[in-house]
């Protein structure tokens, strides 16, 4: 699976340090990031053997921590869909 990360312009944390944490996760994996006009994004593909749930509460757990979920959607490569991670945070 993968997730894609987008990050609106005005965060009160760098993209990189986002980054860093999700790198530290067992079974994560960076595999692309940018930054535009329109904000940064950080593709994460997540290792087949890390459950659906537990991958999308580790993101979702980093982002609630950095202060960043409430503006943060979430792509989801197994969906489609498109969400707010603060819809996922509890």
């Amino acid at each position: 699976m993968f997730i894609d990360v987008y990050l609106p312009p005005g965060l009160p944390v760098d993209r990189d340090e986002i980054e860093e944490e999700f790198e530290e996760l067992d079974g994560f994996e960076v595999v692309g990031a940018g930054v535009g006009e329109e904000g940064a994004n950080i593709d994460l593909e997540i290792d087949p053997s890390v459950p659906r749930e537990a991958a999308l509460r580790e993101v979702v757990r980093i982002l609630d921590n950095l202060g960043v979920a409430d503006r943060t959607r979430l792509r989801l490569s197994d969906t489609g869909e498109s969400v707010n991670a603060a819809d996922l945070v509890g």
